[in-house]
């Protein structure tokens, strides 16, 4: 039922009320009844008057739980309704969606909380989630009814709250995989590669050379600072690439999550290709702890789930890779 028809019920009550009073007034000639009516005339532009200044006066904002939530918990979201006018008596209906990233959902879904006058209240939603993913919570439109409800003034609510849903850890069968040497976090960047351990030369120090590729025995023997330049190579460590495919994503995020914490537990870092389908590129990540692991997989639940196969578009942009970990639904891959 429309709010319009909402109000129109409560208009013909009002009315019907009205008709008895006036009957009562001309036909038993009651002096207080035709007060009564009279004052039953005005009462409703005095509500219409009221619902307009008490629905400029109302606000509502929401708050979820803080960092992320496991799939399969139960968690709250406060709604805060704040009436600064003396206005009471105000339905307020909050219309919202709620939905996870992988399954958007168009539905509809509504709230009525009572406006009262000075008054804040807070009440909470519970949900339970399903599935990792994004879990998005909005609500644009908050319908705020005067005293009588013969009228509803529509204000914006521009709620939007986002919560990141983590994978439960599955069980991985052992992969045997050979530890790459090498300095993989390095943050110099090459068309040639990373930098490996292998020394390639000593040279002077030039300013920007970093203290940690310092040769201090070198440096002692010739009385001058000296650095180590190091050979280049590609891909010094494994690259674990999530193929979340659509209708399929909940598995490869629980096998990567898991495969990505067994890794690091082991002290073994690696990189993570996003793969964004809008435009059909890939970001990457460094990954040597479960911060990072944590900052990837929020990264990897923003994107849309993909249509095409994700390994064949890598390999289209990186022929000459290897070290890569395909992360499936069901399976890991390694090539």
């Amino acid at each position: 039922m429309t709010e319009f028809f909402k109000n129109l019920i409560y208009a013909v009550s009002y009315i019907m009320m009205m008709a008895a009073v006036l009957v009562i007034a001309i036909f038993y000639r009651q002096p207080l009844a035709s007060v009564l009516f009279v004052f039953l005339i005005i009462l409703p532009f005095i509500s219409l008057y009221a619902g307009k200044y008490g629905s400029n006066k109302i606000s509502i904002t929401a708050s979820a739980p803080a960092g992320h939530v496991e799939e399969g918990d139960e968690f709250r979201i406060r709604l805060h309704l704040k009436n600064s006018s003396p206005v009471p008596l105000l339905r307020c209906t909050l219309k919202y969606t709620y939905f996870n990233s992988y399954r958007p959902d168009d539905e509809d879904f509504s709230i009525t909380l009572a406006g009262e006058s000075f008054a804040s209240e807070t009440f909470n939603l519970s949900f339970r989630t399903s599935m990792p993913g994004v879990f998005t919570f909005s609500a644009d439109t908050l319908l705020i009814s005067d005293p009588l409800h013969f009228h509803t003034f529509r204000k914006k609510a521009d709620i939007h709250v986002m919560i990141p849903v983590m994978p439960k850890t599955v069980e991985i069968p052992d992969i045997a995989l050979s530890r790459f040497e090498g300095e993989p976090f390095d943050d110099i960047v090459s068309e040639s590669g990373e930098l490996t351990r292998d020394i390639r030369q000593l040279r002077e120090y030039r300013a920007g050379d970093r203290l940690k590729d310092i040769h201090w025995k070198a440096s002692a023997v010739t009385g001058e600072l000296v650095v180590k330049e190091y050979e280049r190579s590609v891909d010094l460590m494994y690259l674990l690439l999530p193929e979340i495919r659509k209708g399929a994503e909940a598995g490869a995020l629980r096998r990567y999550y898991s495969l990505g914490k067994k890794m690091t537990g082991a002290g073994m870092g690696f990189r993570t290709a996003v793969y964004n389908p809008q435009d059909r590129t890939f970001s990457y990540f460094n990954v040597s702890d479960e911060t990072g692991l944590g900052e990837s997989l929020y990264e990897i639940m923003r994107m849309e789930a993909a249509e095409a196969d994700v390994y064949e578009m890598y390999r289209a942009q990186n022929p000459g890779s290897y070290g890569v970990i395909r992360i499936c639904e069901e399976s890991i891959i390694s090539t």
